[in-house]
């Protein structure tokens, strides 16, 4: 709540004349008359005081939350899954992991237009595109996560996020940070165990492709 103080300005005169002269009886011949000057005195303005902070905290934007329950079904591991992107131009700007009731789960998180699409599958091997390079991933399994509809950071006008995780509990062991080329994003998600069954899933507000990994057992 903001506070307004009104100002008040005040003008106090104060005006003195005295007038001697020298014609009384008495005084001396030729003496010049004398005056006291005009005093003026104003009042100095009462200071306005700062605006305060509201004791109302600001609202805080949030997303829709992630779910744990009520979810579609686990696929085999030897399946892909895919969807195609709509109209999607996307950038990941975080990835984050997280140890659920039954599964793991790792979240990519996308800022621009459109919606995003996917192609997830386990690989033998983790191989960079387009360089063909091999990429090191901890974990006994690969997940390949594709995320399509992407773009690069001077297209989007989001940074992307860049950096390795490493998950310190929980059966994923190591998520790749997301590369980007020609409108597809890869990632790999080590695995410990050997692969498991898994799903994904597309969330928005913000937009999010969400990999669950399902527990051992």
């Amino acid at each position: 709540m903001r506070t307004t103080a009104r100002r008040t300005t005040g003008t106090i005169a104060v005006a003195v004349v005295a007038l001697t002269t020298a014609a009384c009886s008495g005084g001396s011949p030729g003496a010049e008359p004398t005056a006291t000057a005009t005093v003026t005195a104003t009042a100095s303005p009462a200071p306005t005081p700062s605006p305060t902070a509201s004791d109302d905290p600001l609202p805080t934007a949030t997303g829709t939350p992630e779910p744990t329950e009520g979810l579609e079904p686990f696929s085999a591991p030897g399946t892909e899954l895919t969807t195609e992107p709509a109209g999607g131009r996307l950038t990941v700007v975080d990835v984050r992991t997280g140890e659920h009731d039954g599964f793991d789960r790792v979240v990519y998180e996308l800022a621009g237009e459109g919606l995003p699409g996917w192609r997830v599958g386990y690989v033998e091997q983790a191989v960079d595109d387009p360089s063909g390079e091999p990429v090191a991933v901890d974990g006994d399994a690969i997940l390949q996560v594709w995320i399509t509809g992407t773009g690069y950071p001077f297209d989007t006008g989001h940074e992307e996020f860049a950096q390795d995780l490493r998950p310190d509990d929980g059966d994923v062991e190591h998520v790749t940070r997301p590369l980007t080329f020609e409108a597809q994003t890869q990632s790999f998600v080590g695995v410990d165990d050997g692969a498991r069954p898994f799903r994904v899933l597309l969330l928005q507000d913000p937009v999010r492709v969400v990999v669950d990994v399902q527990d051992e057992g």
